[in-house]
């Protein structure tokens, strides 16, 4: 339940004041093209009217979305192609004799008792019958909260989220961390919108309530009445939820008590409870992202009908069970979670779904195999050079500020200089030699779970102790990236330095473009709305001045007002304010690529050059998706769609009106001087 700045998009960084043509140059006559040529482009749309369209309309209509993806975007084709190395090395591992070596022994049994559809048919809910009984034995407060606490521990996270985090105000300490959850929708928001289609939702997942508990055993009439108990005890706690433009609010959700404060105020919790897990590290205080959710988790611990929180718990346990139960509740999970939500008709083959649980419970196991067969050791050199050039080419653009004072810059470069780097993969891996794995697969996966809970990245045995700034978050196969503001750090794994992202043979103008933008957003997200917050050690501080803070949220006011005025499907618009940060990313990020590429490696003014870098960007963020994955994106997701990440960004640089002078006053996407943004 990582709070970092994940990311699967960049950010670009607004250009200098200064650097604006004025309002009255005359548009010159258009410069040869040449190399326009080798981009598909579709000249029935103008480049100034959506050059997302101009640019990526061939790629969308020759990459139709998978009947089992809710999307098909640049990054899936990346993914597809890391899964099937996977599938390569775990279908090796699953045949290795037992004897092999332990690191192959362990990844090959979860992959063959994931692969074993008889057994785990033949096996039922007989893999849950422990928690199972012990929810139908709750007799008393004190039983639910014990069995919240249990349920917890075997990953299943009834009604919060628990983990050991850095502290926010002191970031070389690990504290305990809570977050708000106990929902089965997407979002708060889901249960109290009234349009037509949430209506939809809201019924669809009732009936999905009442299919799970009647597959459980539930007769059709008791099932449907236990569904609109649960139900109610659902909507009773997002009420409670911060929404998530709050949850954006860093001063909002930091909160940290001590363990005696949530004792007194929130006794029904059971924190003395949580505090003696085995294996967790001593707690004596806890970050609390959403107080007023706890408060609200409390009253209803103690007062809600122990016979209701049976029958939600039951329910909570087998509907997150379900995509490793029985085909019967593996559909009809899919059937709701994809289909019903984003409109996904088919399922993914059976080996990609193995391979998704897999990386997900045993990331490092499986990623050491992949860095020894897959990953080219040059790598975090020729990338690391890459970095080099970008974070100079941003520190140079801080210097150069007109709207910044020199103390706030001087703590700005302190801060992008003090700024980690993880390439490719970690130099340590996690230690699974306490995890023991059988011929069952809901076995394996509660061992796994069970085991993270404790070890893993975020594990409780981290609790009190230092930061451990060795720590990777996502395993080196992942498709991503992300900063990371508690240590002040960008990671970049193995999976996301590959073509078509890069490519140490490519012309650099497209490394730049595309890997360039990647890092340029990570970088820029230690100084978007929520990473400008954080000092260069990670504490939640205040370094800026009065007159600074003031003149950066006046430049970001720009932003919010042109992607509000994005819409996505008629009457959806992009929300301006809950994706405010992966904006000011993507367009930070690309802005100080472009520059960085053009110090490095085309110092010329040569506009054909920079055209060609410009026609390279979209590339990225080429994608095809459904309408229901639009529509959920646009509400809970802190990402704009891909074509706003594109449209939004270009539009605001200066260079590019210069690469493209046919785009003019008139166009669509053209945006006046006053209108762009300058931040970074």
């Amino acid at each position: 339940m990582r709070r970092v700045l994940l990311t699967l998009l960049l950010i670009a960084c607004l250009t200098c004041a200064g650097c604006f043509a004025p309002d009255d140059t005359a548009i010159p006559d258009p410069v040869p093209q040449p190399p326009d040529s080798e981009f598909a482009l579709n000249e029935s749309v103008h480049p100034g009217d959506d050059f997302y369209a101009y640019v990526n309309d061939a790629w969308i209509a020759e990459h139709p979305i998978p009947a089992d993806k809710p999307y098909y975007t640049t990054f899936t084709g990346m993914r597809d192609q890391v899964d099937n190395d996977l599938r390569t090395l775990l279908e090796d591992a699953a045949a290795a004799p037992e004897s092999a070596d332990r690191n192959v022994t362990l990844p090959g049994r979860f992959y063959r008792s994931g692969m074993d559809t008889g057994a785990i048919d033949r096996e039922g809910l007989d893999g849950l019958s422990d928690l199972l009984a012990m929810i139908d034995a709750i007799d008393s407060r004190s039983d639910l909260t014990g069995t919240t606490v249990v349920l917890l521990k075997e990953g299943f996270d009834p009604v919060y989220y628990y983990w050991a985090g850095a502290n926010p105000e002191n970031s070389t300490v690990m504290v305990a961390a809570l977050y708000q959850g106990g929902l089965g929708l997407p979002d708060r928001d889901y249960y109290f919108r009234d349009d037509t289609k949430s209506l939809e939702i809201q019924e669809a997942y009732r009936d999905h309530i009442a299919r799970v508990l009647v597959l459980a055993g539930t007769s059709s009439e008791q099932a449907a009445a236990d569904a609109e108990t649960i139900y109610a005890l659902e909507e009773a706690l997002a009420a409670a939820h911060l929404t998530s433009e709050e949850n954006r609010d860093l001063q909002m959700t930091t909160n940290i008590y001590t363990l005696a404060e949530l004792e007194e105020r929130y006794p029904a919790i059971g924190w003395e409870t949580l505090a003696a897990i085995p294996g967790s590290g001593p707690v004596d205080t806890v970050h609390i992202y959403q107080p007023g959710y706890v408060e609200r988790l409390n009253s209803l611990l103690a007062t809600a009908p122990l016979d209701d929180w049976k029958v939600y718990l039951r329910y909570r346990l087998i509907d997150r069970a379900s995509p490793y139960l029985s085909s019967s509740f593996e559909e009809e999970h899919f059937a709701f979670y994809q289909t019903a939500l984003y409109g996904v008709p088919e399922m993914k083959p059976r080996w990609q779904r193995i391979v998704a649980a897999e990386n997900e419970f045993l990331g490092d196991l499986v990623g050491q195999a992949y860095v020894a067969r897959y990953v080219d050791p040059r790598t975090r050199d020729m990338v690391s050079g890459m970095f080099s050039a970008i974070r100079e080419t941003f520190d140079t653009r801080i210097a150069d500020l007109t709207w910044m004072s020199e103390p706030t810059k001087a703590a700005a470069r302190e801060k992008l200089a003090a700024m980690g780097e993880k390439i490719a993969y970690p130099d340590r891996w996690t230690d699974y030699s306490g995890l023991n794995l059988s011929d069952s697969y809901m076995g394996n996966v509660r061992a796994a779970r069970a085991h993270t809970f404790i070890h893993g990245p975020e594990g409780l045995e981290k609790i009190g102790g230092p930061v451990d700034r060795s720590i990777w978050f996502i395993p080196p196969q992942t498709v991503n990236a992300y900063y990371d503001p508690t240590r002040n750090e960008m990671v970049f794994p193995a999976g996301i330095l590959q073509p078509p992202f890069f490519d140490p043979d490519r012309d650099p103008a497209f490394n730049y473009a595309a890997l360039g933008w990647v890092i340029g957003h990570e970088m820029t997200h230690g100084f978007d709305d929520q990473g400008r917050q954080y000092d260069k050690d990670g504490n939640l501080r205040d370094w800026w001045t009065e007159e600074d803070a003031a003149n950066f949220n006046n430049r970001t006011v720009l932003l919010v007002a042109e992607y509000d005025a994005f819409e996505v499907l008629p009457g959806l618009y992009v929300n301006g304010n809950l994706t405010l940060g992966e904006n000011i990313a993507d367009f930070g990020g690309l802005t100080i690529a472009y520059h960085a590429w053009k110090k490095v490696e085309n110092g010329s003014a040569d506009p054909a050059a920079d055209r060609r870098f410009f026609l390279a960007a979209p590339h990225l963020w080429r994608a095809n998706d459904r309408e229901d994955l639009l529509r959920n994106q646009v509400l809970i997701d802190p990402h704009s769609p891909a074509k706003f990440r594109v449209n939004g960004v270009l539009f605001n640089i200066p260079e590019f009106y210069e690469a493209f002078p046919e785009i003019g006053p008139g166009d669509a996407l053209y945006r006046e001087v006053e209108e762009r943004p300058v931040i970074w």
